[in-house]
């Protein structure tokens, strides 16, 4: 449970330790000599240890797994970068795991809270929210420490820049209690513009914008981030947020109501009528005029609204556990469960996935999944390395769509397409589980090459030899006569005869 392996030395009681693995331990495989061993994590790692040393010679990591489940747990926390085609998952070590999802492999961690993680504590701080821009060079955080008997709770709001490649992430500005108290439940980015909108529990939301660089005392130029402007609705609850396409509508749900704003006066400009019930995902389809609304309590609802008439499009009820849009087309997915995700239901729920566009509420296409409980959806541009035969006729512009289930695996599809899907090219690349490893003369010096002995037919006509002692025991062995025939014509074949003369 601690994530430390301890080597014993039988004849002389000694120990020695190799600690911080990270995670609970699941397996260990030991080598013919004992020299390597690999171990085997519950936050999906493998490592391969050098046990004379007791070093980790590599490690080999798939997406880890989220913090506990329970109370903590929220519906669709992973955050997408569909411009690199990246997924940032929050993980138990209080880090930010960016996994690139077309070449199969961990690009970086982004520590988020600097404290020590031990599997056997108790849960006192956890990352409940990650957003990302469209374009992957911004992110925010959220992370939450658990008061204490009623006492020390705290709410911070981070946000970061890229460094100089995607996925990598220095930090940028702190806010502590950015919703004095109150905790946050969504953040966006606006697609334009270095401008961010937080919403709360605590019946308002904040719009955050980065400030100009400055100077600092050491020479160097930093920037930050601000509150520009604050606004809420009839002290109602604030529970989902989103930017339209262009970035000149600001959509904030309050509780089950819609209201429209101008993120750059803080103006409000319209409200749309009441959903059944409060509203916990909010986003634009596309450039179009159409927002695809979520709501996940006792009356789940998916609804789509006409923000130019200010009016319900449609509306399905359906116990939707995640929910995404396109960033260039009007078309939207729902992830949803099977059956009532409450009421005893099982912990691994199957569910469909639902391709919509905006304007018809008869859906384009549809995908069985399993353990969609605990799932998230997201578009995300078309990989090079993916297919290169995919069709490029929809632009080109997040065409495929990535599902990531309960247990974070995860497939990346066209939804549009009735074939079966398939991993990357990359992925497929890197599964070698059936070639074996080389032993013996190949693992020091390669394979040998391969020679290929060609069968040559010769022209010219067979005649007998005059000295048969060279070629009588020519042939395999199972082709020739037995040695009793052909001991005494070798023997003959040595005499020489003598010449018969005449007396």
């Amino acid at each position: 449970m601690e994530g430390v392996i301890v080597v014993w030395q039988l004849d002389t009681g000694k120990r020695r330790y190799k600690p911080r693995l990270g995670s609970p331990l699941l397996f260990f495989v030991d080598s013919p000599d004992s020299s390597i061993s690999c171990v085997s994590c519950t936050n999906n790692q493998v490592h391969l240890l050098n046990m004379p040393n007791m070093e980790v010679l590599k490690t080999v990591s798939g997406i880890k797994m989220p913090i506990a489940s329970g109370d903590l747990s929220r519906r669709d926390v992973c955050g997408f970068d569909s411009t690199n085609g990246l997924v940032a998952i929050p993980t138990q070590d209080y880090c930010i795991q960016f996994y690139n999802l077309f070449e199969n492999t961990e690009v970086s961690e982004v520590q988020v809270c600097e404290r020590n993680f031990q599997p056997v504590d108790d849960i006192t701080m956890y990352i409940s929210l990650v957003s990302l821009s469209i374009g992957g060079n911004l992110m925010c955080t959220v992370e939450v420490k658990l008061p204490e008997e009623e006492l020390g709770g705290l709410v911070t709001l981070k946000f970061w820049n890229q460094g100089s490649r995607a996925g990598q992430f220095h930090l940028s500005t702190v806010i502590y209690e950015p919703h004095s108290d109150a905790g946050i439940s969504a953040v966006a980015f606006h697609p334009g513009k270095n401008m961010a909108v937080s919403s709360s529990f605590g019946c308002n939301f904040k719009v955050w914008v980065q400030s100009l660089a400055l100077q600092s005392s050491d020479g160097k130029s930093q920037s930050g981030w601000r509150c520009q402007s604050v606004g809420s609705y009839k002290k109602k609850p604030m529970t989902a947020a989103a930017f339209s396409g262009d970035g000149s509508v600001l959509a904030v749900a309050a509780e089950s109501v819609i209201t429209l704003w101008d993120p750059d006066n803080n103006a409000l400009v319209g409200v749309i009528a009441e959903a059944l019930s409060p509203i916990t995902k909010l986003s634009f389809a596309g450039d179009s005029a159409y927002l695809m609304s979520l709501s996940q309590s006792s009356k789940p609802q998916v609804a789509v609204w006409n923000v130019s008439n200010l009016s319900m499009q449609w509306s399905y009820t359906l116990f939707a556990e995640a929910a995404c849009c396109s960033s260039s087309k009007s078309e939207f997915a729902v992830l949803s469960l099977l059956s009532c995700p409450e009421g005893g239901a099982p912990a691994e729920q199957d569910g469909i996935i639902l391709i919509f566009d905006a304007e018809n509420s008869k859906p384009v296409s549809s995908w069985s999944v399993k353990k969609a409980k605990g799932g998230s959806i997201a578009f995300v541009k078309d990989g090079p390395s993916f297919d290169a035969n995919t069709d490029d006729t929809r632009g080109g512009e997040a065409s495929l769509l990535v599902y990531v289930n309960g247990s974070h695996e995860y497939v990346i599809f066209d939804p549009l397409k009735n074939e079966e899907p398939q991993i990357s090219k990359s992925t497929r690349k890197n599964i070698q589980t059936d070639e074996p490893a080389p032993i013996g003369y190949a693992s020091i010096y390669g394979e040998l090459p391969k020679l290929e002995l060609k069968k040559e037919v010769s022209d010219i006509p067979f005649i007998p030899s005059d000295r048969p002692w060279e070629t009588i025991f020519t042939g395999s062995s199972h082709a020739l006569p037995p040695l009793t025939k052909l001991c005494s014509v070798f023997l003959a074949s040595l005499l020489e005869k003598r010449p018969v003369t005449d007396e």
